[in-house]
């Protein structure tokens, strides 16, 4: 039974397009980024360096960890435009998303749009706390002024509103 090949998507495209432009920038040829790969303990040749800038091989997350490294910038910064493309972001076939909206999201500074309502404030302070674990309350509040108390008054709102349902379906009703 031949199994079908998985498609690169437009992640993929862009991690493979990204890393020969910044490759090119630092004034590498490929065997030099191979080198580089060989220092960071992940071996790669330059033919398999060519074969992923040409697309024709995926990279998979541990690859990426590798290429960043060896190439002095972070994984996100392979996966997304650079400044000087401020075009819209094609996460998956059929999501676009802003180019700032991708570089927040992707840096854990805000959810997708879909994935949380702009006045859920409850459901954000959840989405930041689980996306940016590394942050103690204080550095968090600092971070994300405001919303602390946003969240607190939403949750007030919430549980007002259950104890007066309540009261209304309570004893005497």
């Amino acid at each position: 039974m031949a199994t079908r090949p998985v498609e690169t998507g437009p992640t993929g495209e862009r991690v493979a397009a990204n890393i020969a432009k910044i490759r090119r920038q630092r004034g590498w040829d490929q065997r030099k980024l191979a080198d580089r790969m060989t220092e960071v303990g992940r071996p790669m040749r330059a033919s398999v360096i060519s074969k992923i800038e040409k697309g024709d091989r995926r990279v998979d997350v541990d690859d990426l960890v590798a290429l960043a490294r060896a190439l002095k910038v972070s994984p996100v910064t392979l996966m997304l435009p650079g400044r000087d493309e401020r075009e819209p972001v094609p996460l998956l076939p059929g999501e676009t998303v802003s180019w700032q909206g991708a570089w927040r999201w992707m840096h854990a500074s805000a959810p997708p749009p879909e994935d949380v309502r702009e006045d859920d404030f409850i459901g954000l302070l959840n989405w930041l706390a689980e996306n940016r674990p590394y942050l103690s309350e204080g550095e968090f509040r600092r971070q994300h002024p405001g919303v602390h108390e946003k969240a607190a008054d939403q949750f007030m709102d919430t549980d007002t509103r259950e104890e007066e349902e309540g009261e209304e379906d309570g004893p005497g009703s």
